[in-house]
């Protein structure tokens, strides 16, 4: 998890995961040097709770290099992914162990979402497809998981690298077109994590067009360099449409078609 500058939002969000039902794993955060109260946050957090790893950077290094970061320390078989603005339901890790562990096959795994605004209040679901044949067919259309809901076999970093640093934005999106080509992924239809949008501090709104931009530098890559078949380059003409709409709009798009 890594954390900047999210001291009204961070401390719920850790102790999601420090009340899961599943209690053996160890709990990498990144402090990206963090200037609000973040810091002394998590310093009493990690004194209270030995399985916290607190890491903190130097540098703001940004949130890819962060994750990084974490990931090159990490020794255990599983993964999880989360942000510092969500809240992960109890059961989160206990579910999606048990549909890993029951289904080898499946390197990433995603779940549901409720979507939350800027206070908390939930305002709506997101539910993404679950089957990886559906999800490779719409991959390149928009990105089918939900980051911070991520669980993934480590062993696959290994076969496909980490993070793509030249992603500032959209790494994500990046890391899972190389993951879809060549694994089993899926999601679970049960909402397992409160997903905070519409929101002041929510990348996708403050850097949207930089993100948008890279998603597409991402989709170009998947066709000329990941082994995605040139016949499927109609799928960017809806994500290029919506990159030439002005953010002031999109705000208006996402509260009736998304957030809800």
């Amino acid at each position: 998890m890594p954390v900047y500058n999210q001291a009204s939002t961070v401390l719920a969000a850790a102790d999601s995961i420090l009340n899961q039902t599943f209690k053996d794993f160890i709990f990498y955060i990144v402090n990206d040097l963090s200037t609000d109260d973040s810091v002394q946050i998590l310093l009493a957090a990690a004194q209270q709770d030995k399985r916290i790893k607190l890491i903190t950077n130097q540098h703001h290094l940004g949130l890819t290099k962060s994750l990084n970061k974490a990931l090159r320390q990490i020794n255990t078989p599983y993964i999880a992914r989360m942000d510092a603005d969500d809240i992960a339901l109890p059961a989160r890790f206990q579910k999606q162990l048990q549909f890993l562990d029951t289904h080898p096959q499946i390197m990433l795994l995603g779940t549901a979402a409720y979507l939350i605004n800027e206070s908390g209040k939930q305002i709506g679901l997101k539910r993404h497809p679950s089957d990886h044949n559906h999800l490779r067919s719409q991959v390149l259309k928009y990105c089918p998981f939900i980051h911070p809901t991520w669980m993934f076999r480590r062993s696959i970093l290994q076969e496909i690298g980490d993070y793509n640093e030249a992603f500032p934005f959209s790494q994500d999106y990046e890391l899972v077109l190389r993951i879809v080509r060549r694994f089993q992924t899926a999601n679970l239809p049960e909402p397992l994590l409160k997903y905070r949008v519409d929101s002041s501090q929510a990348i996708s709104l403050k850097n949207l067009k930089m993100q948008e931009w890279l998603a597409l530098k991402a989709r170009f890559l998947a066709l000329t360099r990941y082994g995605y078949h040139i016949s499927e380059t109609w799928k960017l003409i809806k994500p290029l449409l919506s990159f030439l709409v002005p953010v002031s709009i999109k705000r208006l798009i996402y509260r009736q078609f998304y957030w809800r």
